[in-house]
């Protein structure tokens, strides 16, 4: 025999090992460049984002600030008033007095003035003059001109005094007083670009990036002039300036990932290692091969004829030949087995009761002798004992413990079928179900003996074991032909399991004499559901225990109540979507895995609504404390509180609403979208809608009065956006629900 097997192993994975090593530490350096360029942007976005925000936060409370004191101030007041009757010196003192407060408290703050629009005069911490006689009167009558507030303007140059040497490189907050109309004079801040630069200097030296900061229009406020690669570019929603980051030209081979040579002399020497360990493998492993070859060829010689004639070829063909006489005889020896005893009677018992093929009745009777079962075949019913809370139950009881009480349950059933004087013949056709096929007298017409026998067995599994099980029965079969359709019969009875309950017996023919609900017809609860759990209002649990009362009332099939529940949940997974990141996560992180968990554990409809109660209440209380965390939370809630009592007024819109509120309307859209996930406009109409099909449904009025009553004083509007959000008209909908 020629031993090539040594060789050819040796050639066929020496070469595969040294290309995939190599391969290896290439993409291992080239990962490693790559990851490190990744963590370097990341961390530089991070970075860029920081000092964004500090600059944000640096300036809103300057902004703040100066809101309050406009707000609250009554000697700032007293100056802006046209009609004074007090000391106008000392107002200005204390006026004056209080921008150098301000200034001291606020190191930021550079100078501050106020402009009275009656007279055109000009208040700051070192003078009073005239808008003409003031250094920076260009930008006040620009700003008095503009007639509004704005917040802070691009880079500019700001003097005080005329003879002012060197003017100063500032942004400007400009505040109209009163807040709201802005006709008695405006308040200026000035802020040194030096003082910003100052503010981002201390957090970002360093020797590895630069930043730069610009206004608006590209003006720079800080500029290291360093030169780098760019890695970062972020724009504040608030002043509208940019934050460019990146790393300095001498740090950018940080992105390059390099090898020393200690590294590469190591991959090397695991690499040279592998091969010496190959090919020792190899020869170490070969030995016993060469063996059992030996003592193939010898076997070869004395039992077969094919194998001998193989034995002067190679390794490889002589194995080829040897496992395929192994092979054969190895399938012959598995035919064998599977003509047991048992396994044929489990086969024929499943052909019996699906009716995969048409057994005669002699075929039959030969089988029932061979496994010493009852022969004749008379009046047969099938049935279905299936555990409870199967899921339960495989939990507790390890594999052992499972066939144990398995078998006590199948031997009880043919223990108490005795005593009843019938005969049966059953099998697990799956983990969890006991089919039985029950002989009854010739006689006997009903199942009533059927009935008796597995409700005794059903009372035995109560007392004796820590498991139920519930029995689904099918109607009498008069031959074998008709056992399968008894059979389908008893597993359509198991389906209503879920609505009917466990440890009890469920007839076929209860179930076809109940009528059964339709599923569609609880889409709106669903709807309803869905929308008030995402707007926080807690007569989602109403909702809630409704669906499931009308999913137990209508007789449902357990596949039937598993899609209903699963569209409720996608339903809800659609409404959540619409809420902030924060809320989004409680739902997908906490709630949706164990709501998809407690369908998949289906058992019965009690049960699992007592267990996506839990889960949802859950969930909703952790949204509910995230919600009262945000400080817009209350002030939200009463908007919404709002529309709920003013849906009926034809003038609410955001507009109104920010006077009500005394809030910015863009500010209101904005929180009340982030709050409750819907828009304002789309909320109204949903409220105003349902009021409309409330006095439809309760009322005789006409379609214009409805709408009027519902906020929509144009009839054309109201039935535009009713049948928008209905699909009906407001006839067609009174129409249909008075049918």
């Amino acid at each position: 025999m020629k031993k090539h097997w040594f060789k050819r192993m040796l050639l066929s994975y020496l070469p595969v090992f040294f290309f995939i090593a190599l391969a290896l530490i290439a993409l291992s350096a080239i990962s490693a460049s790559e990851l490190s360029k990744k963590e370097a942007v990341r961390a530089n976005g991070v970075f860029a984002e920081h000092v964004m925000q500090m600059i944000d936060h640096t300036m809103r409370t300057i902004d703040q600030q100066m809101i309050k004191e406009v707000q609250t101030n009554e000697q700032i007041s007293q100056f802006f008033a046209q009609y004074y009757t007090g000391n106008p010196a000392m107002t200005l003192y204390d006026v004056s007095y209080k921008l150098r407060e301000l200034m001291i408290n606020t190191p930021m703050i550079d100078s501050i003035y106020l402009v009275r629009s009656s007279d055109q005069i000009v208040l700051s911490n070192n003078l009073m003059a005239s808008v003409g006689e003031f250094g920076d009167r260009d930008f006040i009558r620009q700003a008095l001109g503009q007639g509004g507030s704005y917040k802070w303007t691009d880079v500019r140059s700001y003097k005080e005094f005329d003879d002012q040497r060197q003017p100063a490189a500032v942004v400007t907050l400009v505040k109209n007083v009163p807040l709201l109309g802005g006709r008695q004079g405006i308040i200026a801040i000035n802020v040194q670009t030096a003082a910003i630069q100052n503010l981002v200097k201390d957090m970002t030296d360093s020797d590895v990036n630069f930043i730069r900061l610009t206004d608006r229009r590209g003006q720079p406020i800080l500029d290291s002039k360093a030169d780098g690669e760019l890695l970062s570019d972020v724009t504040s929603d608030y002043t509208g300036w940019r934050v460019q980051s990146g790393l300095l030209r001498d740090n950018l081979p940080l992105f390059v990932f390099s090898y020393s040579s200690v590294w590469l002399a190591l991959n090397l020497l695991m690499v040279v290692i592998g091969i010496v360990w190959i090919v020792y493998v190899t020869r170490r492993n070969y030995q016993p091969i060469e063996s059992i070859l030996a003592r193939i060829d010898a076997y070869a010689a004395q039992r077969s004829s094919a194998l001998s004639g193989a034995s002067g070829q190679d390794e490889f063909r002589f194995i080829e030949t040897a496992l395929d006489d192994l092979v054969e005889r190895t399938m012959t020896f598995q035919k064998q087995r599977e003509e047991d005893l048992i396994f044929r009677k489990r086969s024929f018992f499943n052909e019996v009761i699906e009716g995969s093929r048409p057994i005669a009745r002699e075929e039959f009777e030969e089988e029932m002798r061979l496994y010493g079962l009852r022969e004749h075949v008379e009046r047969t019913v099938m049935a279905v004992v299936e555990i409870d809370k199967y899921a339960d139950f495989a939990s507790r009881y390890n594999t052992r413990d499972q066939y144990l009480l398995k078998f006590a349950l199948s031997s009880v059933v043919n223990e108490i079928a005795q005593n009843e004087g019938a005969a049966v013949w059953m099998e697990w056709t799956s983990s969890q179900r006991l089919s039985v096929l029950a002989h009854l007298p010739e006689t006997e017409k009903t199942t009533e003996r059927a009935l008796r026998l597995f409700d005794k067995v059903r009372q035995w599994g109560s007392q004796h074991l820590d498991f139920t099980v519930t029995v689904g029965i099918g109607e009498a079969a008069a031959s074998l032909a008709e056992v399968p359709g008894s059979y389908e019969e008893a597993l359509e009875a198991l389906k209503y399991k879920s609505a009917l309950g466990g440890d009890r017996i469920i007839e076929h023919r209860e179930i076809a004499a109940k009528s059964q609900g339709e599923v569609y017809e609880h889409l709106h609860v669903m709807r309803s559901l869905g929308q008030k759990y995402r707007l926080g209002d807690r007569d989602w649990e109403l909702e809630l225990e409704e669906l499931f009362r009308e999913l137990a009332d209508g007789l449902f099939a357990s596949d039937d109540i598993a899609a209903t529940l699963h569209y409720l949940i996608y339903h809800m997974q659609r409404e959540i979507t619409e809420l902030p990141g924060e809320l989004q996560t409680v739902w997908n992180e906490e709630a949706l895995p164990r709501l998809n968990g407690a369908l998949e554990r289906l058992d019965t409809i009690l049960d699992l609504e007592r267990e996506m109660t839990v889960i949802l209440k859950e969930g909703f209380r952790r949204m509910e404390e995230l919600r009262n965390a945000r400080s817009q939370h209350p002030l939200m809630l009463r908007v919404k509180q709002y529309i709920n009592e003013q849906y009926a007024n034809p003038d609410l819109s955001l507009t109104h609403l920010s006077e009500e509120f005394d809030l910015n309307p863009k500010y209101v859209s904005q929180m009340f979208k982030e709050e409750f996930g819907v828009n304002f406009l789309d909320y109204l109409a949903d409220v105003r809608i349902m009021q409309a099909k409330k006095l439809l449904m309760e009322t005789s009025e006409s379609v214009q009065e409805v709408g009027e009553k519902s906020g929509y004083p144009n009839v054309r509007s109201f039935m535009r956006v009713f049948k928008k959000l209905t699909g009906l008209t407001p006839g067609e909908y009174r129409k249909k629900e008075a049918g």
